[in-house]
């Protein structure tokens, strides 16, 4: 018989305490304790706390050989609160006793000290503690074997799970029935065809809160595990399944307690990715089976009302649990586990952060205006979104004089708490905490606004979810990783145009239209914006909808389920928060911290807080096309760059009285650019000193400062450099010409007294700088001098000389036995295309090259290029010494910069770009007659403006307002020139054919814009 047929031992205390003495020697009082199918003592001896257990007379000898064995291994292994097994007088296991339904056998073990966890309170920090004491029980027994654990038709074994389905049928009620059904199906379909390549072991398989013992002093404390009269051989992840349904059965918040219970276990044990998955179902199955048992035991035994009754907390939590999206929970025990959520979340974030994506709304939101729709008291007037009154606030956020063709969005951020979420759909059956984080991104813009299919994929759902503020006309799209790995976007409060434009399994591109956003009435009751998200995994989700919200004790959960959907808008973190320090305020305080000379541009001050390539990034998040910027002549922030400038600084960086390779090595690569005997390098910190050195080696080498300019040139900031300015010194502020300077007439091929780009032109400027030199030799005796010139007129308004016209100016210059200096601060680099300084594009070789800010990609450096003849004429005994010019971090930076400059064919990319830009540049000007000249070399270009072609009347108001506009369109540039009315464009290197459409489609929109206020223009 077996022993649950079998009457437990009935024998009384003095025949117990004499079974001690006589068999163990032990002597002491006998306390009965609880217990099913033994019976069992406490016995207090003077020695200590023991338990004296008499079997059932039915009790398999081969289960009581298994349990003294398993103590036995548990001792050996060190596993504290286990009983531990007393030998008998005569060193066995136990003793044979008279039960009084038969021969049983009599063992005793260690008492072990502490409560029963079921009379201490439930903390999280309490199933922690259960969690880890029941990983170190499973790491402890890993490697143990016993004959009799294999317990095939033990009716408790989980294994042994699907064997009792048809006991399902002696459940009552048919509601619960139906319950127990569906999850003897899931197991089948589910979990069944796992078990075969899950670890094995034999388990202890009833830590019930009546076997795990705490401590005395500290009830959150696990101290020991007791009754392993249930063990058998199975799964090796039943353990922690068996024992997370009894603790789950009054816990108030069914996630934590979960989360707490599975990381104890697993620090001391892991688990496996497949064990991990089927947890969530084997601990419901615990629970089924206890139900389904103890109503086949209620139909055996009529007359025993207990065995319904005890059955209730376990149907309570079943009931409770399926509220709950299953797969979820099995989500749930992934992540506890120590994996991600979701199987696919890490190949879906690593596709998405390298995938080409389109624009999920038009027009592209990357450029657009913005504000940041917060819910967190920054915005203390903005009503909620389902209130009608936030149409009308929002429009009010549009920034005034925004042109028309420019979109403004409201962004409401990925894992925002919002507190706004309090209907009844957003509680949670298995939590007091509401979901409140947004598991998407909100875009919020007029009714009507397109939404495209970000990347290529199949639509799965077309759903209109009608409940009041759930998402209403929603798109479910399914796409592919390069892996094979599926996860789905989701699109919430479309319009009704959504079933007509798309349909379930219809292909879908990227970039096609799937959608526009809803209004009010057909959308969930908001005003009109775009959820938009994206799930790895659609957990069991599979009627067109998914959650919005998560909740925020869960969010690492959340985030992995439904990932950030910035991984495809990839707007700017700003999008997402208000700047604390906005423009506003920046100038005020700017007012009184920098002084009022530092010119700031446009009329609506920018505050750009970060750069990439040819983007600008102000404080809201919006991307800025950067078309005028040269100093960061390969990109802003290149990573090359940048990290050439983080490695160096982290080994040295000093000044320039040691020897070091680095400044070797840059020199000897910069020099050989450069044609002729042009060889010997100087470094400095910027164009300003190297025009500065420039003219000391020149005026060294002469003997005198005489210096002959051009008008409207520009060589520095310095005082030396501002003397030879006439475009500082000639203006607003500035002072007389120096004695020293000559000033020779701006060979302005458009504008100038000799019209075009002849080489007789030029030869007729370069005549006025052989009278300059005349007048050098009438003031002191001699007419060499040094010539400074751009090899093309930056300030001057990006103007390219007449042919011949430096070849001629350079012959007057040496044949008075005068130094000619080429500054190539901006031209230079192979920013002009076809030759990598613009001196080449005029057939010249200078003997003093001046080049600065693309030298270092907007680092601090610049450098002076001379011939051995004249660095040995500036070496006349005076030193020359630069702390910092040549210092090794420059001197990477300089060599990241040519590296990139080659490396990614960027001299090609500004002749080929530079080409079309100029191309459409002049059919602007074909219906546009304010565009008198168009003129450019590569990335280095200018429109010039005038209110009439014939007289040239200039345009700088109406360039002033070109400017402007395109900068709200989202675009830099600037003007120049000497009435400022030239558009000039210099933009990074990395500028290609989609950036020149930006621009001239920016442009294009100015002067329409322009003509409809200002007819004629």
């Amino acid at each position: 018989m077996s022993p649950f047929e079998t009457p437990p031992p009935a024998l009384d205390p003095v025949t117990l305490a004499e079974l001690a003495r006589r068999h163990w020697g032990l002597q002491g009082t006998i306390h009965s304790l609880i217990s099913e199918r033994d019976q069992n003592a406490r016995l207090d001896a003077p020695g200590g706390r023991y338990v004296l257990k008499v079997s059932n007379a039915g009790e398999d000898a081969g289960q009581i050989a298994l349990q003294a064995a398993v103590l036995k291994h548990l001792e050996d292994q060190g596993l504290a609160g286990i009983p531990r097994l007393v030998p008998t007088l005569a060193g066995e296991d136990g003793a044979e006793v008279e039960t009084g339904h038969g021969p049983g056998s009599a063992r005793i073990v260690t008492w072990v000290d502490g409560p029963l966890l079921s009379s201490a309170p439930r903390t999280l920090a309490q199933l922690e503690s259960l969690g880890r004491f029941m990983g170190r029980l499973s790491r402890a027994m890993q490697g143990f074997g016993h004959p009799a654990a294999f317990r095939d038709e033990f009716l408790w074994s989980l294994d042994n799970a699907a064997g009792i389905a048809s006991w399902a049928s002696d459940i009552d009620s048919p509601d619960r029935r139906a319950l127990v059904e569906a999850l003897f199906d899931r197991y089948r379909r589910r979990v069944a065809p796992r078990l075969a390549g899950l670890r094995v072991s034999v388990l202890h398989q009833d830590a019930n809160d009546n076997n795990v013992i705490v401590e005395a002093a500290n009830a959150n404390a696990v101290a020991g595990l007791i009754d392993f009269g249930d063990m058998a051989h199975g799964r090796t992840i039943n353990e922690l399944a068996i024992t997370m349904a009894y603790a789950l059965l009054d816990a108030p918040d069914l996630y934590a307690a979960m989360r707490s219970l599975i990381s104890g276990y697993v620090a001391a044990f892991p688990i496996t990715e497949d064990e991990a998955e089927v947890l969530y179902d084997l601990m419901r199955m615990r629970l089924v089976m206890s139900v389904c048992i103890s109503s086949r035991r209620a139909k055996e035994n009529a007359n025993n009302a207990y065995l319904t009754i005890s059955q209730r907390p376990a149907f309570a939590l079943l009931e409770r649990l399926d509220g709950i999206d299953p797969e979820f929970m099995v989500a749930l025990c992934r992540k506890a586990a120590g994996f991600d959520a979701t199987r696919g979340a890490v190949s879906v974030r690593d596709f998405l952060a390298q995938a080409g994506v389109a624009p999920v709304v038009s027009p592209d939101p990357q450029r657009a205006a913005r504000v940041a729709l917060l819910t967190d008291g920054t915005h203390p007037d903005m009503p909620a979104f389902f209130d009608r009154a936030f149409d009308a606030w929002f429009s009010a956020q549009r920034p005034a004089g925004l042109p028309a063709n420019v979109a403004f969005y409201g962004f409401g951020p990925y894992g925002e708490n919002r507190s706004v979420y309090t209907a009844s759909h957003f509680a949670d059956a298995a939590s007091p905490e509401r979901r409140t984080r947004h598991t998407g991104i909100d875009i919020f813009a007029a009714k009507g606004t397109p939404v495209n299919a970000p990347l290529a994929g199949k639509v799965t759902n077309v759903t209109y979810n009608a409940d009041p503020l759930d998402y209403g006309h929603t798109l479910i799209l399914e796409h592919e990783t390069s892996q094979g790995v599926r996860f789905w976007t989701l699109y919430g409060h479309l319009a009704s145009t959504l079933p007509t434009i798309v349909q379930p399994g219809q292909r879908v591109e990227a970039g096609q239209l799937v959608g526009h956003f809803g209004d009010w009435h057909e959308n969930g009751g908001w005003s009109p914006h775009l959820h938009f998200q994206v799930m790895s995994d659609m957990l069991a989700q599979d009627q067109g909808n998914f959650f919005g919200v998560g909740h925020d004790s869960l969010w690492d959960l959340w985030s992995d389920i439904c990932i950030d959907p910035n991984l495809i808008l990839r707007l700017a973190p700003e999008s997402f928060r208000a700047d604390p320090h906005p423009p506003a305020e920046l100038l005020e305080r700017r007012a009184k911290a920098i002084g009022p000379s530092l010119s700031i541009s446009y009329a609506e001050k920018l505050k750009i807080v970060r750069g990439q390539g040819p983007w600008l990034v102000d404080h809201t998040g919006r991307r800025f096309l950067d078309a005028v910027n040269n100093i960061t002549h390969v990109g802003h922030c290149h990573p090359h760059v940048v990290a050439a400038i983080a490695r160096q600084a982290g080994i040295l960086n000093t000044n320039t009285r040691y020897l070091s390779e680095l400044m070797l090595d840059f020199s000897e690569r910069l020099t050989a650019k450069l044609p002729g005997d042009l060889k010997v390098a100087y470094f400095v910190n910027s164009g300003t000193e190297a025009n500065e050195l420039a003219l000391r080696i020149a005026r060294t080498a002469i003997g005198k400062k005489s210096t002959v300019v051009l008008d409207w040139a520009y060589h520095g900031n310095s005082g030396g450099m501002v003397d030879v300015s006439p475009y500082k010194f000639k203006r607003r502020g500035g002072y007389p010409q120096p004695d020293f300077v000559e000033i020779a007439s701006f060979p302005d091929p458009y504008r100038g007294p000799h019209k075009g780009r002849s080489e007789a032109a030029g030869r007729a400027y370069a005549n006025d700088v052989a009278r300059c030199l005349e007048r050098v030799r009438s003031k002191t005796g001699s007419a060499a001098a040094a010539f400074i010139a751009e090899s093309i007129s930056g300030v001057g308004g990006q103007v390219g000389y007449p042919d011949g016209y430096l070849r001629a100016a350079y012959e007057h210059v040496r044949a008075a036995g005068g130094v000619c200096i080429a500054d190539e601060v901006q031209c230079g680099f192979g920013r002009v295309g076809a030759a990598f300084w613009g001196f080449e594009l005029q057939g010249v070789v200078p003997d003093v090259v001046v080049m600065g800010k693309p030298i270092g990609n907007g680092h601090p450096l610049g450098a002076v290029v001379t011939t051995p003849d004249l660095a040995a004429k500036f070496a006349n005994g005076m030193e020359y010494f630069n702390s910092f010019g040549g210092n090794p971090v420059s001197m990477a930076v300089g060599m990241a910069v040519l590296d990139v400059i080659e490396g990614e064919g960027l001299q090609e990319r500004a002749l080929e770009t530079g080409r079309y830009m100029l191309d459409r540049f002049h059919d602007l000007a074909k219906r546009w007659p304010l565009i008198g000249d168009v003129r450019g070399w590569g990335l280095f270009s200018g429109v010039e403006l005038v209110r009439d072609r014939q007289t040239l009347e200039p345009a700088t108001d109406e360039a002033g307002w070109i400017v402007n506009h395109i900068r709200r369109q989202g675009v830099l540039a600037s003007t120049d020139g000497p009435f400022d009315n030239v558009l000039k464009f210099k933009p990074p290197m990395v500028f290609g054919r989609a950036e020149a459409d930006i621009l001239c489609d920016a442009l294009e929109a100015a002067f329409a814009g322009l003509a409809a206020i200002a007819p004629g223009a």
